[in-house]
Parts: C-alpha cells; structure tokens; sequence
C-alpha cells in the first residue's frame, strides 16, 4: 500500500529578453546581494503576474515617478475622503514601510491592537 510520489512533468520554455549590457550587470549584482538571479526574479515576476492576473508592480507614465512623500499624501488624502483619517502612527508606519523599516505583518498586528483597544471603549 504505497503512495504515488511520481511526479508529473512539467515543460518548460526559454524566454530571451535584450536589455542593455550596463543594466544586465547592475541588476545581476543586485540579485546576487538580495540571494537570488535575474532568471528567478523574472520567474517569481511572470507567476505574481499569473497569480494575481495583474502586473505585479505599479506602471506610470509621466517624466518623473512621484516621490514617497507624495505617495504617502495620496494614501492620506484618499483615507480621509472616505472619512478614516490616518493617525500620525499609520503615517509613521507607511514612511517606515517605503524605507523598509517594518513589514506588512508588524503594521497589521499594530493596527489590529489599535482597533481592539478602541472597540472597549
């Protein structure tokens, strides 16, 4: 009575994508500092992608990206035109969350206590 551990075979197929030279070397230094390679990055890219039906990082047009700043203002001003304005410790959390000072996991369990706590009230 044993388990069918066979596993199926999967195909696979090469993508070849050309990019500058310069570009090709910064992000492989890169990838190789975060533990990872160019090939990887762009797998977990195309299943994120697959996964969410979406492309998994934001697209903008303009001559300039908008600041963290200015993304930080436009989380605030959307929040309070739904009347849920932010305290200064949800803004805090977002400025330590662009400079990767906190996860998502810290945030969440943070803004759960602060719901808990005012739900005694």
């Amino acid at each position: 009575m044993g388990t069918n551990t066979a596993k199926t075979k999967t195909t696979t197929n090469l993508i070849q994508v050309r990019v500058p030279a310069d570009l090709k070397e910064r992000v492989g230094k890169l990838f190789e500092s975060l533990g990872t390679n160019t090939s990887d990055v762009i797998r977990m890219m195309l299943m994120r992608a697959d996964e969410t039906k979406s492309i998994p990082f934001p697209i903008r047009s303009g001559a300039y990206p908008i600041s963290s700043n200015e993304r930080i203002r436009e989380v605030v001003a959307t929040f309070e035109l739904e009347n849920m304005p932010l305290s200064e410790q949800n803004i805090k959390d977002l400025r330590d969350y662009e400079l990767a000072l906190t996860t998502t996991d810290e945030i969440r369990k943070r803004i759960l206590k602060e719901i808990k706590e005012e739900n005694k009230k």
